[in-house]
């Protein structure tokens, strides 16, 4: 199962379905919207973050809460409708 951290282009990290709308330092265990396999994470964020343009960059974590992928906006500033992954 894995999560997703969205990172804002100030630097804040939000944690998706998290509790509360305020940033977060460390991803708290047992809270979050959780995806079965990466592929499922990758077509919600081409979804539902295509219009955000304060979300750059999303770190998919899984349940301990360490960063096993990571996917970035292309384009100028990472504000392009495509995204990059990369395993962490």
């Amino acid at each position: 199962m894995f999560r997703i951290v969205a990172v804002s282009v100030r630097g804040h990290r939000y944690l998706e379905g998290g509790p509360s709308v305020h940033p977060i330092s460390e991803v708290p265990a047992g809270v979050g919207t959780r995806f079965l396999d990466l592929t499922a994470v990758q077509h919600h964020v081409r979804r539902e973050y295509r219009t955000l343009s304060v979300i750059w960059r999303v770190e998919v974590v899984n349940e301990r809460g360490e960063v096993v992928s990571r996917g970035t906006r292309d384009g100028l500033n990472g504000t392009g409708s495509r995204w990059m992954w990369q395993t962490a």
